[in-house]
């Protein structure tokens, strides 16, 4: 999120021009919110956000949209499969999602082996595993991760909601590549999406925002999305 907010920022404000009406929420422990990370948790999170939608329905908005970027796309499949939002979905827009818990974790996982290998120490994901089944706090990036955190999203319900597949509402994917095609594993999870959805997929040139060194600009991601709101005439 740090690498992130500003990109989301630009990208809300960009939206309300047309008239989109723009929230960033930030999660329980995170941002400006109350609490601290290690006592958070999904379902915590998820219930925070339900409430949320309760108050802009209390508001009268009829229709939402949501942004999801990576491991928020599980967040956001898991949050359809088991709750009835009190407002209808009419389009999620993904960026660079996440649809295996297990990748992600193995990506974050490799984030502290490398910290500790430019220490000269050695350390595995089985190793940071079994640390945190013993009850461990471990910290990657600057963030803590409990034992109860890690646990609460293995018990998430990360597959494609039906009502994704069964309505209209609509998908969006946008994937930052360097590549002129999608990679194996891009072409294979769009592959089972669409065999469900439509799904409105176009890969984007530009900077990994997410993972730079240096705050990325993104704009080229952020034309697209907001064509792609156009578009769907969301």
């Amino acid at each position: 999120m740090n690498k992130s907010r500003h990109i989301i920022n630009h990208f809300m404000r960009q939206a309300a021009l047309p008239g989109y009406s723009c929230i960033l929420m930030d999660n329980f422990g995170t941002g400006d919110s109350e609490g601290d990370l290690d006592d958070a948790s999904l379902a915590l999170w998820q219930a925070d956000l339900t409430l949320l939608i309760e108050q802009l329905a209390a508001e009268g908005y009829q229709q939402l949209s949501f942004l999801a970027i990576r491991f928020g796309a599980l967040q956001l499949f898991d949050l359809l499969n088991r709750q009835n939002l009190a407002i209808p979905v009419e389009h999620i827009m993904l960026w660079q999602p996440f649809f295996e818990l297990k990748k992600f974790w193995q990506q974050f996982f490799r984030v502290k082996i490398a910290e500790q290998m430019a220490l000269g120490e050695k350390l595995s994901q089985k190793e940071l595993e079994q640390q945190l089944a013993n009850g461990e706090l471990i910290e990657i990036a600057g963030y803590p991760i409990s034992p109860s955190f890690y646990a609460s999203t293995h018990d998430g319900h990360y597959y494609l909601p039906a009502s994704v597949a069964e309505s209209n509402i609509k998908l969006s994917w946008l994937e930052v590549s360097p590549l002129a095609t999608p990679g194996a594993n891009v072409q294979k999870q769009l592959s089972q999406l669409q065999q469900n959805c439509q799904v409105n997929f176009q890969l984007v040139n530009d900077a990994p925002f997410w993972n730079t060194t240096e705050l990325a600009s993104a704009d080229t991601l952020l034309k697209v999305s907001i064509r792609h709101l156009e578009q769907q005439d969301v």
